[in-house]
């Protein structure tokens, strides 16, 4: 919450949304597809204690999903793979994206 709350300077940002936007966001459930993303390469980089995106339901559609997939975990809430953990999932997107993007070498 103190991040959404925090002072920003002007014209950066602006904390607000439509009625629209929170009607969608009250539907949005990606996990009821992700077993049909295979075999598209999936990495999940997923917080311990998340509250925000539930850590338990994150780990459940990670269960449901196929192969080829990854999940790295990285300690804390839901902005720690951006703050405090994001050595981690940097390192981690940074090593997926390169095995599953980079050219083949056919």
């Amino acid at each position: 919450m103190a991040f959404y709350l925090q002072d920003v300077p002007g014209g950066v940002w602006a904390n607000e949304v439509t009625v629209r936007s929170t009607l969608a966001a009250t539907t949005y459930e990606p996990g009821v597809y992700v077993d049909r993303v295979s075999p598209t390469p999936l990495l999940m980089v997923v917080a311990t204690h998340d509250t925000v995106t539930l850590t338990d339901t994150a780990l459940a559609a990670y269960e449901r999903a196929r192969e080829p997939k990854r999940l790295v975990l990285v300690p804390g809430g839901h902005f720690d793979p951006y703050l405090a953990g994001f050595d981690a999932a940097c390192g981690a997107a940074r090593t997926w994206f390169a095995d599953h993007l980079a050219p083949r070498k056919d």
